[in-house]
């Protein structure tokens, strides 16, 4: 961003606002922004006007640009915050062509510059400049993409047994570089959206003539939709003539049907009183501003209230500890002091360092079991490792995986075709396991016994009978 001379001037705040996007909701934003929707107070004439800073034009290229970029996060799902829609703006007075000192092309671009810095050129898919408003608008869509670079994780886990007790022990495991999917990144508290406020007013909007919103603010956003559908209220309820209406008073000018009379008087009456009527419908929004600006006053002055008052207070206690002591014994307390926080760091630091020496000495007693455990695999026949039990086999097969100097004994186990690339039994080695532990024989009668009928003259007993 080119540099230049720092103005201020008061009553023109910067407007930058932040709003996350999942699937569900990025239709009727995109819808919005290229005017694929009904806007009432965009101007048709002028939305030839609008300019696109990146290739993307329409809500269909913005989902197929976001979607590329989804394709490097590892974590997306049906519900994820897809995009971050910024709009950056300002008061209506506040740009040139009002009299103002901001001229919105540079300052649309110094808005864009930071954005990419911020998330990265790449991942700033679409950027749309709206000049068939009143007031001229920057929209940018941000895919909220995240580069962890790769790194280790100690875990506390189950290291094995020994006399019959299970032994946990902290393990250390690579954590390979990823890109994830993170609005909260960007946005996930508010005081990261304070410090956004801060950080574009500092670096982008103060060079401009424009300054940060008051902190402690009441202030709520008005929503679009709210704003629309106050100015349709009032310009339906004020700007409606109807044919019928003109028909009742009986007035003819000339060949004019009521019809055509009343669509010529309906167009003069929105031409020239429409922004009085839109001014009209939006007051009571008007005056809930004017409200949350009183609440924001109020709020500032009750922090730097309690501010003072705690600086005062410690001010009070500090006179009570020290009152009546001479400066060499006030010299004497402050050395007293010092010497209590060097300790306190001293036995940190110790803390640390021993806590260090206990994770140290359990990686190396880790280390030391599996080195035996590998010793153990270093000789063992690929027969011998078919007999054990799946979840023993599989534990001793990753750890041959793992180790260069298990290579030949994990090469040998791979060529007796006993095994899986796993480590689960082949059908071979189910075989030899088999062939060795057969089944016990199923036993047989030598004569298939029939069952016995009675001849003839016998009595027939009821099997209930004993």
């Amino acid at each position: 961003m080119a540099a230049r001379t720092k103005t201020t001037t008061p009553h023109h705040n910067a407007v930058i606002r932040a709003v996350k996007l999942s699937n569900s909701k990025l239709g009727g934003s995109a819808a919005h922004t290229w005017r694929t929707m009904p806007v009432p107070h965009a101007d048709k004439d002028r939305t030839h006007l609008n300019e696109d800073w990146r290739p993307v034009s329409s809500p269909g290229a913005l989902r197929a640009a976001i979607r590329e970029r989804l394709k490097l996060a590892d974590n997306v799902t049906t519900s994820s915050v897809v995009a971050i829609e910024y709009v950056v703006s300002g008061p209506h007075e506040a740009f040139a062509e009002q009299g103002g000192p901001v001229k919105w092309r540079e300052y649309f671009r110094d808005a864009l510059a930071y954005l990419e810095a911020r998330h990265g050129a790449e991942n700033i898919v679409a950027a749309n400049v709206q000049l068939d408003e009143s007031t001229p608008h920057l929209a940018v869509y941000a895919v909220p993409l995240v580069d962890y670079p790769a790194t280790t994780r100690t875990r506390n886990v189950i290291l094995g047994k020994q006399d019959g007790e299970w032994i946990r022990g902290p393990k250390t495991f690579d954590m390979p570089a990823r890109t994830a999917l993170s609005a909260t990144h960007f946005m996930g508290q508010r005081e990261q959206l304070r410090e956004l406020q801060t950080a574009f007013a500092e670096e982008v909007a103060s060079p401009h003539g424009l300054r940060r919103g008051l902190r402690h603010s009441a202030a709520t956003h008005v929503t679009t939709k709210a704003y629309h559908q106050a100015l349709a209220r009032g310009l339906a309820e004020n700007l409606s003539l109807s044919p019928d209406e003109l028909a009742r008073q009986g007035l003819l000018w000339g060949r004019e049907s009521p019809e055509e009379h009343a669509a010529r008087v309906t167009s003069f009456v929105v031409e020239h009183y429409a922004p009085t009527v839109a001014r009209a419908a939006t007051a009571n929004i008007e005056r809930r501003r004017a409200d949350e600006m009183a609440e924001t006053a109020r709020r500032t002055e009750a922090a730097l209230d309690e501010e003072r008052k705690a600086r005062q207070q410690a001010q009070e206690r500090l006179r009570g500890l020290i009152g009546g002591l001479s400066r060499e014994e006030v010299a004497k307390i402050e050395g007293f002091a010092g010497k209590c926080r060097r300790l306190r760091r001293e036995a940190e630091e110790a803390r640390k360092r021993e806590e260090a020496q206990r994770e140290k000495e359990a990686q190396a007693e880790l280390e030391r079991m599996e080195n035996n455990r590998a010793a153990q695999l270093r000789r063992l026949p690929p027969e011998a490792l078919a007999r054990m039990g799946d979840g023993e086999r599989v534990k001793a097969w990753r750890l041959a995986v793992t180790r260069d100097d298990l290579e030949q004994t994990l090469e040998t186990w791979l060529n007796s075709d006993f095994f899986e690339a796993n480590g689960y039994l082949s059908s071979r080695g189910r075989a030899f396991v088999e062939k060795e532990n057969p089944k016990p024989a199923e036993r047989h009668t030598t004569q298939e016994q029939a069952p016995t009928t009675p001849r003839a003259g016998m009595p027939v007993r009821s099997p209930f009978e004993r």
